[in-house]
């Protein structure tokens, strides 16, 4: 049987209306069930006698029923009663409006029973308990919770996938080589499949999840090593050549720079150059932590594009930032004769026109923009280079359209910056399919931001810091992780925050306030009033996360770190410490959690972000580091990229020995793995750019 061909309506119980249901969780296949996998589950196993139960304990007994239930009514409702006892105490069981259950349930027999303690008296009953007898509860005394959409209840799914289970006859190939089994002691997948859904103990079920996840990260970082292999051979880029000209020009806008590049920024531009010289197309990640001085490299990328006769584009994810973009870039570029134009959401009109004309002509040189840029009617006479900042802020979609610029001719060279430092393993697991650049210097001059942790205490002080800081004639930011104060919170809010400081403690000041609700012309006024230095004080969520930079900001107050990630700390933090001046970055928490204030001491000790993301690994709780869907990879089913490092790594490892004796996945044993992909995570061939 094809099970990706098969519907859920093949089996028992499921009528095309639940089969809907199904298609909510994106199950619409036998395979998609069978993939479907736990969430969490509960462990039954614990018997517990009856004279130690207690009310409210939900607990598993194992007791013979004294009387045949009876039953009894009362106008709608009817309920079933029995005694129970182990052989010591005796207790009473009662189920609501289930009549069929008094021919299932026989004096003197002995069942195992599940469900919730209710106390009256001195008397003890369960209410409403599941039941089974010997044979059933050896196979479901751990029961497996799946994710539920309303109309479906865990008994349906298990149902379902136990039938599921039963028409399993190996269909799906294992991908994993012999000896990558044998090496790191991984189960098969058949066992795999069975113990994940219906484990009869705790070591099958912790088996088969490491098992699965092996694969599953296995998988993906195989399609993504095949995906760049077959860029590699058939796509074609213009090879854009040096000339003594290029060169003197390259050196002349280095030498002309008031400042020294680090090294970090050297590298970086040489592997670009390199790059941009080879008729392939590049597919690079520029990696930098906050302030290395990205967009210098930027820079040189656009001059020597356009100096070799081609045109660039530069996509930034919000307008605030392209503008930022747009200055750093002008400022650079057109005092040696590059015309830059910015093409944004609120460029319009007249000046739209003339944009789109100049670039179709290639009177314009470079392009600055937003998503505005991808725009149909924007045609570049020869486009060689496009460039993303912050590009996992973007869709899928919208990276693939930027790199399919001109794609009828050539495919332009691609560069991808991020500011997210990631650790070098996951990295490889998450961009697999792009060649990689670190930066890990800050620029000649920066100073380390000064990282304090404070209390709701010391607020007083706080705020005579930060009155002291304005009347040097710099700039504040306060962030909030609330936008509105809720009723099932007590954080302090950007909106609450705001009025006190405008009302009560600076009214002399001029404060500002943003946050994502704002429409979009409203975030870009008041950053501009910021950034041009109309407002003292800014409020703020994390929208201020990406990019901003803002020289005069030299002070950061943080609300409720602790509900923050450290690597979303380090990248708030950085939106300070831009300039020579120093800055200060306040951690505020009333956390009494060991685990928050072991964040917040590791912020406070280094400035590497690489370290951060690192130690952000290692102690945070589960949850999407990244955000796979912003990165077109399917989002992981069971892998979490918090805690599984070691897998992470483990899967690396492996994956390096397999490719260096067989590059192209083609040995017979090897052969699965391609099959696998092909079959079960079609996804990632279609959601990754090439």
């Amino acid at each position: 049987m094809d099970f990706k061909q098969s519907r859920l309506t093949k089996l028992k119980g499921i009528s095309e209306k639940r089969a809907s249901l199904f298609a909510k969780l994106d199950i619409n296949n036998l395979e998609d069930l069978l993939l479907f996998f736990p969430r969490d589950y509960e462990d039954w196993t614990e018997i517990t006698p009856l004279h130690l139960i207690q009310d409210g304990a939900v607990v598993t007994v194992k007791a013979n029923i004294i009387t045949n239930p009876a039953l009894q009514s009362k106008g709608k409702l009817s309920w079933l009663r029995t005694a129970l006892t182990d052989g010591v105490t005796v207790i009473s069981a009662i189920w609501f409006n289930q009549p069929w259950l008094a021919k299932k349930l026989q004096a003197g027999f002995e069942y195992y029973f599940h469900g919730k303690v209710q106390r009256r008296g001195n008397k003890f009953s369960l209410q409403n308990p599941l039941f089974f007898d010997q044979t059933e509860y050896e196979k479901q005394k751990i029961q497996a919770i799946y994710p539920l959409t309303a109309g479906l209840t865990q008994n349906i799914v298990r149902n379902s996938v136990d039938q599921v289970l039963t028409l399993y006859n190996n269909y799906l190939t294992d991908p994993l080589p012999d000896q990558i089994r044998k090496d790191h002691e991984l189960c098969t997948l058949n066992y795999a499949l069975e113990k994940i859904h219906q484990p009869q103990a705790e070591y099958e079920y912790q088996l088969a999840r490491m098992r699965l996840a092996f694969e599953e990260l296995f998988l993906i970082r195989s399609a993504l090593y095949l995906l760049k292999r077959k860029n590699q051979a058939e796509s074609q880029a213009e090879a854009l050549l040096p000339s003594e000209t290029i060169k003197h020009k390259m050196n002349d806008l280095r030498s002309n720079l008031p400042f020294v590049l680090t090294n970090a920024q050297i590298k970086a531009i040489n592997d670009i150059l390199r790059d941009l010289r080879q008729p392939k197309p590049m597919n690079r990640l520029l990696q930098g932590d906050v302030g290395s001085g990205k967009t210098m490299v930027a820079a040189f990328a656009l001059a020597y594009a356009v100096w070799a006769g081609g045109q660039g584009i530069f996509m930034a994810p919000t307008s605030i930032l392209a503008r930022q973009h747009m200055d750093t870039l002008t400022s650079l570029l057109e005092p040696v004769g590059i015309k830059i134009e910015l093409l944004t959401g609120q460029t319009a009109g007249k000046k739209r026109r003339d944009i789109l004309e100049a670039a179709e002509k290639q009177e314009v040189d470079v392009i600055v923009g937003t998503h505005a840029v991808l725009e149909k009617d924007l045609i570049l006479k020869k486009p060689v280079l496009t460039i993303t900042d912050e590009q996992h802020r973007f869709g899928v979609a919208q990276r693939s359209a930027l790199a399919d610029f001109d794609k009828q001719f050539f495919l332009p060279h691609r560069l991808v910056m991020s500011a997210t430092p990631i650790p070098r393993t996951l990295g490889l697991i998450l961009y697999g399919d792009l060649d990689l650049s670190i930066m890990d210097e800050l620029p000649l001059g920066r100073k380390p931001i000064k990282t304090y942790t404070a209390t709701s205490q010391d607020k007083a002080r706080i705020y005579k810091l930060m009155r002291k800081t304005v009347e040097r004639g710099e700039q504040v930011y306060v962030v909030c992780p609330l936008i509105e104060d809720s009723e099932i919170s007590d954080l302090e809010s950007a909106e609450t925050t705001y009025e006190k400081l405008s009302q009560n403690i600076f009214p002399d000041l001029r404060i500002g306030l943003i946050h994502g609700s704002l429409k979009p012309d409203s975030k870009n006024r008041v950053m501009e009033d910021f950034i041009d230095g109309r407002i003292d004080i800014l409020v703020s969520t994390t929208v201020i996360e990406v990019g901003v930079d803002n020289p005069r900001a030299t002070l950061m107050l943080i609300q409720n770190a602790e509900r923050f990630g450290l690597a979303q700390l380090h990248q708030l933090r950085g939106r300070i410490g831009r300039s020579d001046r120093d800055s200060i970055c306040i951690l505020l928490s009333d956390s009494e959690e060991e685990l928050a204030r072991e964040r917040l001491k590791t912020l406070c000790q280094t400035q590497n972000g690489f370290e951060i993301a690192e130690q952000d690994l290692r102690l945070r709780g589960p949850g999407d580091f990244f955000g796979t869907k912003q990165h077109g990879l399917p989002q992981f089913k069971l892998i979490n990229l918090y805690e599984d490092h070691q897998i992470i790594q483990t899967v690396n490892e492996s994956f390096m020995k397999i490719i260096q004796q067989d590059p192209g996945l083609s040995f017979p044993d090897n052969q699965n793995i391609v099959k696998a992909i092909k079959q079960r995570y079609p996804e990632i061939l279609r959601g990754i750019t090439l």
